[in-house]
């Protein structure tokens, strides 16, 4: 019996739990973000699927689904009639300089402008360039939740 369980290889690795699986890392939601910015940019009528959950008195709680347009990005510059746009991490603007410094990017005069610029920022994403700033946003808006780690 020894013999066999000096075969055996262990691991100190431990069950990933559920709910720990279904979260998405910060590079996806902002990855998500980036898409839903994409496609309102080429359709304004552009609408997202939203879960809602509302408190019944009889039956308990009752889910929802809900289509609502995602909150833009991007807003027209009253200077120069440039789009300006921001990242964000759900609600929370991700600090792509660092704190206190300009966190605005030009987009350009049109739409597709604005979308190439989404797009270098999805490949910067997805290379893994923006990993600390979108912790911080990460957390930030784990703060402004009131869970605080």
């Amino acid at each position: 019996m020894e013999a066999i369980m000096l075969q055996l290889k262990f691991s100190n690795e431990k069950k990933v739990l559920v709910s720990e699986a279904r979260k998405k890392s910060p590079r996806q939601v902002v990855l998500d973000g980036i898409h839903n910015q994409v496609e309102l940019l080429k359709n304004p009528g552009f609408t997202v699927e939203r879960v809602r959950y509302r408190k019944e008195t009889e039956d308990g709680n009752t889910r929802q689904c809900i289509n609502r347009q995602p909150q833009p990005w991007f807003w027209k510059s009253a200077k120069d009639g440039n789009l300006l746009l921001e990242i964000r991490y759900g609600r929370t603007v991700v600090e792509l300089q660092g704190q206190g410094m300009a966190n605005t990017v030009i987009a350009g005069k049109t739409n597709a402008d604005a979308i190439k610029v989404l797009e270098q920022i999805a490949t910067a994403v997805k290379a893994g360039e923006l990993d600390e700033p979108l912790e911080a946003a990460r957390i930030k808006a784990k703060h402004r939740r009131g869970k605080v780690e």
